[in-house]
């Protein structure tokens, strides 16, 4: 008995001594996997790579612990590889699967590593967190992935895997986050996917999937995130997702999802966004979505839903982004919506609502985009409809607004964009409207504005268009309208505009579309016109102008239309408007033009009702004579 107690501590260093000496060895033996599917990558060379090697002390036993992205557990077995974002390029055909039985963590995200993913990949069984995303795999995804029963990530996303999803998927049962987005996957979505009842994250966006979405989905009460958009999706949104109390996030546009949106999404209580735009979904805006008082961003443009906005929508007051634009509602815009005082942008545009803008619409303190256009409203646009301060882009063109532009449009200065065309609006635009110094576009062509062109454009330097065609104006161009250095589209057609057109036009050197037409502009078109370069469309018609053609617009070699019709122009056109070979149509008729006519393709390419009405044109187009020698 005494020497049998003597022996035990000489019994456990022997254990002790075999155990180390096997740990050694499997540690050695993952080692020399890893580095044979090293060998195999296209960057075996690169600089994170280059800690994997064996030891050079033949004494001591290659080890992969202390390699780069590499991570063993107490044993010296490695439990996690981390190589995302570091250009590893390759495929995973040498991947030693079989012989890393403790690797819990696999990230090879954001490489260059492409190929398939191979089957046996389901050797990896105690795999917790796979991702591959991101990279260039092909093929389908292997069915053998269900047997990584312990996966609880599992990240695809970026590749061009094809095929279908695997129903098989659906038995990994501890799985919370499932990202396949972004693939060219096709085929349904298994129904199998509604088994994965610890799933929080389910993204499937960017893909070919079609068919109807799994009703089972609706029992993923653990869902915070699902992204079924841009996909070929069909049928209805299933009434079950009204049971996802946690789900924060639901992205199902661009399909081809129909039938109407189920109430019982309205019991989605921890919903912040909602985005099932470009669809062809019908029926009503349910009265339930008032119920969802965390929702920041409502997206449902772009559908066939009809009937009245629901007074309800201004219960959410966590609102701050409202798209219901293309669609075919009705009915007058909920004073209601005066409520959301979080709300930024609000868009109606394109639907069939009628009645007055409310005036409850100036509540809205945050409001920086607003557009309203192309519906049937009527009555005087909100007089506090800037009373925050903040809009910036507004939009209520193609309506039956009428009255004035608004006090508080007029000292909105944070505008950026305006729309107001094809109305009835009316009132004196030189006492109207502003400075707008971040002001680009400005549309209020087709209304009943009359006064003259104030000096105050001149001031607002940023401004890229405008556009007041078909009012009543007149008066002269004021000279300060040369300031506005950045202008590229100028339109004042139609009007009653008179004097003489302004040298200083021609400090509008960015402008590529100058209309000043049917209004009663006399004296010479100035030389200085000749200096806008950039003008592709040049529209002088229908006024008095007189004098000659300047020979200064054959600098125009960017132009391809040019209309002086209708005016008093006389003497011979200048030969050197031949070198605008960009020239597409010309139109010189009813003026008091005479002799050759340009060698150039539009002249000579000029109908005979584009050179009719003249004094003594001569030249090789249609309807004129051959040129003499005199000429």
């Amino acid at each position: 008995m005494k020497s049998l107690t003597l022996l035990a501590p000489l019994l456990f260093c022997v254990t002790l001594l075999c155990s180390s000496l096997h740990v050694a060895s499997d540690s050695a033996a993952e080692a020399l996997a890893i580095l044979k599917w090293k060998a195999s990558l296209q960057s075996q060379n690169h600089s994170v790579l280059l800690s994997w090697n064996t030891s050079n002390n033949p004494n001591t036993k290659t080890s992969p612990c202390a390699w780069f992205g590499i991570h063993c557990n107490h044993a010296d077995s490695v439990t996690k590889i981390n190589l995302t974002g570091y250009g590893v390029k390759g495929t995973l055909h040498l991947f030693p699967f079989s012989s890393l039985p403790n690797l819990a963590e696999l990230d090879l995200s954001t490489n260059e590593l492409y190929g398939i993913i191979p089957p046996k990949i389901s050797q990896l069984s105690k795999l917790t967190y796979l991702d591959l995303s991101f990279n260039q795999f092909s093929g389908q995804m292997p069915p053998e992935i269900s047997h990584l029963v312990h996966l609880q990530t599992l990240h695809l996303a970026g590749n061009q895997l094809n095929g279908s999803i695997p129903r098989e998927i659906g038995q990994l049962k501890f799985l919370t986050d499932l990202a396949l987005c972004s693939n060219k996957l096709n085929g349904c979505i298994p129904a199998s996917l509604g088994k994965l009842s610890r799933l929080v994250s389910l993204l499937l966006y960017n893909n070919s999937l079609s068919g109807p979405i799994p009703p089972e989905l609706g029992n993923l009460r653990n869902l915070v995130e699902v992204y079924l958009d841009t996909n070929r999706l069909t049928g209805p949104i299933p009434s079950t997702f009204g049971n996802l109390k946690n789900l924060r996030v639901l992205h199902m546009f661009n399909n081809s999802l129909s039938g109407p949106i189920p109430s019982e999404l309205g019991n989605m209580e921890s919903l912040s966004e909602i985005s099932l735009y470009h669809n062809n979904l019908s029926g009503l805006i349910p009265t339930s979505f008032g119920d969802l008082r965390l929702l920041t961003l409502a997206h449902l443009y772009e559908n066939q839903l009809s009937g009245p906005i629901p007074e309800e929508i201004g219960n959410l007051n966590s609102l701050v982004d409202l798209e219901l634009s293309e669609n075919q509602l009705n009915g007058s815009i909920p004073a209601s919506l005066g409520n959301l005082s979080n709300l930024e942008i609000l868009f109606l545009r394109d639907n069939r609502l009628s009645g007055s803008i409310p005036n409850e619409i100036g509540s809205l303190m945050k409001l920086t985009m607003l557009e309203l256009d192309h519906n049937n409203l009527t009555g005087n646009l909100p007089q506090g409809i800037c009373r925050g301060g903040s809009l910036e882009y507004f939009t209520a063109n193609d309506n039956q607004l009428t009255g004035p532009i608004p006090q508080g449009l007029k000292n909105c200065t944070s505008l950026k964009r305006v729309y107001l065309e094809r109305n009835r609006l009316k009132g004196n635009i030189s006492e109207d409207l502003g400075v707008y110094p971040n002001l680009k576009f400005i549309e209020l062509s087709d209304n009943e504005f009359y006064g003259e062109v104030s000096s105050n454009w001149g001031l607002c330097k940023s401004l890229e268009s405008l556009s007041i065609a078909r009012n009543n104006l007149s008066g002269a161009i004021p000279l300060e309208l040369g300031l506005m250095s950045k202008l590229l589209y100028l339109d004042l057609s139609e009007n009653q505009l008179s004097r003489s057109i302004p040298e200083t036009i021609g400090n509008l050197s960015m402008s590529f579309y100058l209309n000043l037409s049917i209004n009663q502009f006399s004296q010479n078109i100035p030389i200085q016109v000749g200096k806008l370069t950039r003008l592709f469309h040049l529209d002088l018609s229908h006024n008095m102008l007189s004098g000659k053609i300047p020979g200064e617009l054959q600098s125009l070699r960017s132009l391809e239309t040019l209309n002086l019709s209708h005016n008093n122009l006389s003497g011979e056109i200048p030969a050197s408007l031949k070198h605008l070979r960009g020239l597409y149509t010309v139109d010189i008729s009813y003026n008091k033009l005479q002799g050759p006519i340009p060698n150039c393709q539009a002249f000579l390419n000029a109908s005979v009702q584009e050179l009719r009405g003249n004094k003594a044109l001569c030249g090789n187009a249609s309807g004129l004579p051959p040129c003499t020698p005199f000429f």
